[in-house]
């Protein structure tokens, strides 16, 4: 009896030690699998992007195929590319057991910011600089005063030429297809040379309207006969017009 006990005992003990080792071998299997070579990268998608960017895109993530899936962390990802001048927004997603996906909003050039030494930015509606470019693209030109320094990526630092460059981004598409130049005065006002020839002198926060207004008194002049160089309408009940000489 005694034997038999004992005997019991002893496959109870190794009975426990089996399960325990079982149970350990399969926490350890769990615990290596995110790491091992099944769950690694796969595809790397990239969503929102332009064609000629997603490269770029693919290089600045850092995102190697073969590279364990557990070792990329998405917020660490999303701030490399937020640092790209054009990217506005980023996110970065993991799709077990291969794939990685990066959500991009791009900033879009909408006027070119020319400084007094003749160097050009791209910039957006934020005033946000994206890109120095050696020649004018189709997008309206704002003459920008002397500017401590234009760094890419941050805001142009002139509130008035952000101010304009908003508003200018705002018009409708035909309207903006009508300007050539936009200038910001210190004085808070804008000069806006347009396709047509002619100069408007508007009040800034009125650029829609001012450039309206000063399209319907050039065209009822020009239906007299009368070319005009600059029309004015800053003021409230009229508009003051230089005809051309």
């Amino acid at each position: 009896m005694q034997a038999d006990g004992q005997d019991h005992g002893t496959l109870h003990t190794w009975l426990r030690v089996v399960r325990l080792w079982a149970a350990t071998t399969a926490l350890c299997a769990v615990a290596s699998l995110p790491g091992s070579s099944v769950f690694s990268v796969r595809d790397v998608d990239v969503v929102g992007a332009s064609p000629a960017k997603v490269h770029v895109l693919r290089e600045t993530a850092g995102l190697r195929p073969g590279m364990p899936l557990a070792a990329v962390r998405p917020e660490e990802v999303g701030r490399r590319l937020r640092r790209l001048a054009w990217v506005r927004e980023a996110q970065v997603e993991v799709v077990w057991p291969g794939r990685v996906v990066v959500r991009v909003a791009e900033r879009t050039p909408q006027a070119v910011v020319k400084l007094p030494d003749g160097a050009q930015v791209l910039v957006d509606r934020e005033g946000v600089a994206l890109q120095r470019t050696p020649s004018t693209p189709a997008l309206p030109v704002v003459l920008a005063p002397p500017l401590p320094w234009v760094q890419l990526g941050e805001v142009v630092p002139a509130e008035g030429v952000v101010q304009l460059v908003g508003e200018l981004a705002s018009l409708p598409e035909r309207e903006r297809a009508r300007l050539r130049w936009l200038r910001w005065q210190e004085g808070g006002d804008y000069v806006v040379g347009t396709r047509d020839g002619w100069v408007a002198r508007v009040a800034s926060g009125q650029l829609l309207r001012g450039l309206q207004t000063a399209r319907e008194v050039a065209g009822a002049l020009g239906r007299r006969g009368i070319q005009v160089a600059v029309v004015d309408v800053r003021f409230k009940d009229r508009a003051v017009v230089q005809p051309v000489r």
